[in-house]
């Protein structure tokens, strides 16, 4: 039975409190840092912050960072900032005064909650930097250990203890609701590009992200989601903490990437859903840890986004993974996850494809004229439905050109779709090489060379060339103490069967690939690397 699309004047908080009155021990959140929460301990929570929030003058349309890790905490101040009609903006906590003082710039925040510190960085004096510099940004919430912060600065411990004494009707909270279809969350791109740009997202936008893979799975109360991506941006936050509420599951929160931390948490808390990106799902395939953990057999399926899952990959998890169901997930900051493949897809979907449009989504691919194009023809991917952004915060004509009248949004992706409706993501627009006029996809050698025994990872870009515009380069992680030559991964394609304009005439050995928050990798940084080579 399809999703019922239709608006429901419901809040993610309405959900929250709807649990916590039927079933108020309901386990809610696992956090490794600070226990275990029923849905009646996250309520109270979300309670006491809403009117501390009012007292403070926050409310309808403000808008407030939160640059918080995996925590309770940003659980709680989401759904307490949804609640009085109040804007979140998810900010990834590697982020710096850089980044998060062009947010503050664009959005005019009037709050920021940020940890007291995390991985050893002092977010305080980040805070506090950020403060000095931007006049609207007027409250620093701090989520710590319960020591003083500074005067100008309030602690969250603090502030939710002050209300410990709260009303027991709602009918005072139902004075604060929005409409369901207002602006709730600001959504900043990961910047592969190098711009950022605010997708503006209702909670029907936010709820319609996870009905059509709930249906397509049959996603229910009873998941125990896995949150290793960060929830301060979209794969976490979308198919993560706003997942869990959707469906009125349980959520098993992960501050910081580790795979053997990662492995013994879903084998204890017996994970059964996650979501996240390749470098995730390669770390769990390659650890030793799996196998002594019985292969995961909770773990029933993990969407995998973010960018291109090598078709190597997808078999070795088959071996690693047999009780879970890995398939690739394609989705955008502005649209949620879109596409993925049903339990029922035949093999050679599975591997070589990114999936169907979900339940309620509209694809087509199109000419540079935005004329639609035939099956298995190579074009921009356009995508329409209700999982789709109102738009860029601010930006009325980068707005105007990516999202149409019609309710088509240019995703910028290049793409082609087949007889039977599914989807192959060929690469970015942007991100094409064009070596001679011949237009050549950086995913298909991607995909060649990651079957390399000697190579981790893979990422190939254009570098310019004054005869031909660009030729290919590859940049590759190898295994711990190998090496690699250029004329050895040449003959790796010439086996592959590639044709020789597409083999990588450039070969430069890196240890990590720069990638964003949900795994993409920023290959407008590699080729910032290569022209300062020259």
């Amino acid at each position: 039975m399809c999703p019922d699309w239709r608006p429901q004047g419901r809040l993610i908080s309405d959900q929250l409190f709807e649990v916590a009155h039927r079933d108020p021990g309901r386990e809610l959140a696992v956090d490794p840092t600070s226990g275990r929460f029923s849905y009646s301990d996250v309520a109270s929570q979300v309670e006491r912050l809403v009117f501390g929030f009012r007292e403070l003058g926050l409310g309808a349309d403000d808008i407030v960072l939160l640059q918080l890790p995996n925590w309770l905490a940003f659980m709680v101040f989401h759904i307490a900032l949804t609640a009085v009609g109040a804007i979140s903006v998810n900010v990834p906590p590697g982020y710096r005064e850089k980044e998060v003082g062009n947010i503050l710039q664009v959005t005019k925040a009037k709050g920021l909650v940020v940890p007291e510190s995390f991985q050893g960085y002092n977010y305080l004096a980040l805070a506090g930097t950020l403060r000095s510099a931007h006049q609207n940004l007027h409250h620093v919430f701090v989520v710590g250990r319960g020591a003083p912060v500074p005067a100008e600065m309030i602690s969250y411990q603090e502030l939710i203890s002050q209300h410990g004494e709260i009303p027991r009707n709602r009918g005072e909270l139902a004075a604060f609701k929005p409409k369901p279809n207002a602006l709730t969350v600001l959504s900043f791109t990961s910047g592969t590009t190098g711009a950022q740009k605010g997708a503006m997202l209702s909670s029907e936008n936010l709820r319609a992200w996870n009905l059509g893979l709930a249906e397509r799975y049959g996603l229910n109360r009873g998941e125990r989601i896995f949150a290793c991506s960060p929830i301060g941006h979209a794969v976490g936050f979308g198919h993560g903490l706003r997942m869990t509420l959707t469906l009125g599951a349980s959520i098993v929160l992960l501050d910081r990437w580790d795979p053997a931390r990662a492995i013994a948490l879903i084998a204890e808390e017996r994970c059964t859903f996650m979501a996240g990106a390749t470098p995730f799902l390669m770390d769990l395939v390659n650890h030793p840890a799996v196998a002594d953990y019985g292969n995961l057999p909770s773990l029933r399926l993990f969407l995998c986004g973010g960018a291109s899952i090598p078709e190597q990959l997808m078999q070795d998890a088959r071996e690693a993974l047999p009780h879970t169901f890995v398939s690739p997930l394609w989705g955008m900051t502005e649209c949620g996850g879109v596409t993925t493949c049903p339990f029922d897809a035949p093999a050679e979907k599975l591997h070589t494809t990114d999936g169907l449009a979900c339940a309620g989504m509209e694809l087509k691919v199109v000419d540079p004229d935005g004329q639609k194009l035939p099956p298995g023809r190579d074009g921009e991917l356009l995508v329409r439905g209700p999982m789709v952004a109102a738009g860029y915060y601010h930006l009325p004509e980068v707005t105007a050109e990516s999202f149409l009248a019609d309710g088509f949004f240019h995703t910028g992706d290049q793409a082609r779709i087949d007889q039977d409706g599914y989807i192959k993501i060929t690469g970015r627009i942007k991100d094409l090489i064009i070596r001679g006029g011949v237009n050549i996809s950086p995913v298909e050698i991607e995909n060649v060379l990651f079957s390399h025994p000697r190579i981790a990872n893979v990422a190939v870009v254009g570098m310019p060339d004054r005869r031909l515009g660009e030729r290919v380069c590859a940049f590759v992680v190898l295994t711990r103490g190998e090496s690699l030559e250029l004329d050895e991964v040449q003959r790796w394609m010439a086996q592959a069967g590639v044709t020789k304009t597409k083999w990588p005439q450039r070969v430069e050995v890196v240890t990590e690939l720069p990638i964003t928050p949900s795994g993409k990798v920023k290959k407008f940084r590699l080729r910032e690397m290569l022209v300062g080579a020259e």
